[in-house]
């Protein structure tokens, strides 16, 4: 397994180094450049679960650079909201815990101090700023 760190500025080179094969499964929830870069990866019946597009939560657009891949390479591009699966949420807050407990899931958490941190916290995931979930400690 490889790490790409779409902020250093080589995305697509790095991308293509990490992935020589190709990409052949793919979980959005990023866009913009990243899912532009992603896309050029994917191998033929690739599948892409999108769930959230952070890059465009400021409200300018987010374009895609080649959309014609999703025809091309016979794309399956499907979008899912994880409120709309509430039956299966006890059994992966099991299996998580169990990953998270036995050292094989690890988290990062971005912890804002006091209320009136809390504007700043919020912005901070959709500016980059913050690593894994943002929480904000009121106490």
């Amino acid at each position: 397994m490889r790490c790409v760190d779409y902020k250093a500025g080589r995305l697509h080179d790095d991308l293509k180094a990490a992935t020589p094969g190709g990409v052949d499964g793919y979980f959005e929830n990023v866009g913009g450049e990243v899912l532009n870069a992603v896309l050029a990866r994917m191998n033929a019946f690739g599948r892409v679960a999108v769930c959230g597009m952070i890059s465009g939560y400021d409200g300018k657009p987010l374009p895609m650079e080649q959309p014609r891949l999703i025809l091309t390479q016979r794309l399956k591009l499907q979008g899912f909201i994880v409120t709309e699966h509430p039956d299966v949420w006890p059994r992966a807050l099991a299996e998580l815990g169990e990953r998270v407990a036995a050292k094989k899931l690890h988290f990062r958490e971005s912890i804002a101090q006091g209320l009136e941190n809390a504007p700043e916290a919020f912005l901070g995931p959709l500016r980059g700023k913050n690593f894994g979930k943002q929480l904000v400690k009121l106490v």
